[in-house]
């Protein structure tokens, strides 16, 4: 016997790759106290119910005012150790665009949360990629102690934008990479009329308070990277030219 069942869902939220942006597939584990979250064939975490939320499900064409959306923390960790432990902030239930002949935008429901995911510091990497393998570590410390879910940002000094973002595990190694990069018209004014390498600056943000979390503790880096003028975060910056194809160590020693 064939059955119609329709159901509501709440939202959804993606895992890509922090280098590439590609999405994760297959899935990995997530966990969600509280909430039913579930992974499809393509990588897509469904929220299908929350606390509050039972009745939503079953309305395929919402009535009345549609409730707005309230945050909750999920933890995702990888078996395989492609990518680092994190934890992330989703939302729910997600806004449920006008029914057509309606102007429709893309917007709630249909467009899942993008949650970017760190590759481990012994992630491979591609054969164009200008790849930089960094280590925080404590200024002083003897020997040498790596500081933990430290964040790294790359920025381009010309146009000041993020172009790689990454995060240190538990001994302080970090894997960061530009993709894409090309020769570019030089418009310095001086030298060549182009250039094959991009000049940035490469900063390492910590905060002091990790060092206080117990050993199983996963981080958000989200927490550091939305508050980076908080005055309680150790940070250090270096120059760095980069290339396509060319890989990198840098070494970052913070005061904590």
């Amino acid at each position: 016997m064939i059955e119609l069942v329709d159901r509501r869902v709440l939202g959804g939220f993606v895992c890509v790759d922090a280098i590439t942006g590609s999405p994760v597939v297959p899935a990995i584990p997530v966990t969600t106290p509280q909430w039913t979250v579930k992974p499809n064939r393509s990588g897509i975490y469904v929220i299908f119910n929350g606390p509050g939320f039972d009745l939503l499900t079953g309305q395929f064409i919402p009535t009345g005012t549609w409730p707005a959306a309230v945050p909750f923390e999920v933890t995702l960790q990888d078996p395989s150790r492609r990518y680092l432990p994190r934890r992330v902030v989703v939302h729910a239930p997600l806004a449920v665009p006008a029914i057509p002949p309606a102007p429709v935008a893309p917007a709630g429901v249909f467009v899942p949360q993008q949650v970017p995911l760190y590759p481990s510091p012994a992630a491979v990497i591609g054969p164009n990629w200008a790849s930089i393998h960094a280590s925080v570590t404590r200024h002083g410390s003897t020997p040498s102690q790596g500081l933990p879910w430290a964040v790294l940002r790359v920025v381009r000094n010309s146009d000041q934008s993020v172009i790689a973002t990454g995060q240190t595990d538990v001994n302080g190694e970090a894997l960061l990479a530009v993709i894409g990069l090309k020769v570019q018209a030089n418009t310095t004014g001086h030298g060549p009329v182009t250039v094959s390498t991009v000049a940035a600056t490469v900063t390492a943000f910590f905060d002091p308070s990790v060092l206080t979390q117990p050993a199983s503790w996963i981080p958000n880096p989200d927490d550091i990277l939305t508050n980076l003028s908080n005055p309680a975060l150790k940070s250090s910056s270096q120059p760095v030219l980069l290339a396509s194809g060319q890989e990198l160590s840098m070494s970052f020693e913070l005061t904590v």
